[in-house]
C-alpha cells in the first residue's frame, strides 16, 4: 500500500493552445517558483521539502478554465500564481499558461481531486 503524501504542490496546464514539451516545461517552473515565493518563510515548506517535494501536474482544457480555477483557489485563500505568457515563442502575448498553487496540506488536497493528471 503506498502511504498518502501530506504535502503536494500541484500545477495546472491548459490542453489548449498546444505547447511543446519544452514550453511547458518552462511555464510550469515560472508558476512554480511564484508560487512558493508567497510561501516564503511558511514551516509547510519545511515540511514539503521534508517529504520529497511532491509536484503533481494536472490538466484542464482551456485557458478560461484555468483562470477559473485560480479564481477559486484565491476564494479558498490557497496561495497560487497563474503564469500570463509574454507571446514571444509559441503562444500568444497575455495567454495564461500555468497555474502553480503553493504547497498543499492533505486536509486540501480535494479542492483538485476532479482534474486528471497531465496527459493521462
Amino acid at each position: 500500500m503506498i502511504p498518502e503524501i501530506k504535502f503536494k504542490q500541484f500545477v495546472i496546464v491548459p490542453k489548449n493552445p498546444k505547447m511543446s514539451p519544452g514550453k511547458i516545461a518552462g511555464q510550469v517552473a515560472h508558476s512554480t517558483f511564484m508560487a512558493l515565493e508567497q510561501q516564503k518563510g511558511n514551516k509547510i515548506i519545511e515540511d514539503w521539502k521534508k517529504s520529497d517535494m511532491c509536484v503533481i501536474v494536472l490538466e484542464c482544457k482551456t485557458p478560461l478554465q484555468l483562470m477559473g480555477i485560480a479564481k477559486y483557489l484565491e476564494q479558498w485563500k490557497i496561495p497560487n500564481h497563474l503564469y500570463i505568457d509574454e507571446g514571444i515563442t509559441e503562444v500568444d502575448m497575455g495567454t495564461p499558461t500555468s497555474l502553480a498553487t503553493g504547497v498543499m496540506s492533505e486536509e486540501t488536497h480535494w479542492m483538485l481531486s476532479q482534474l486528471k493528471l497531465y496527459g493521462a
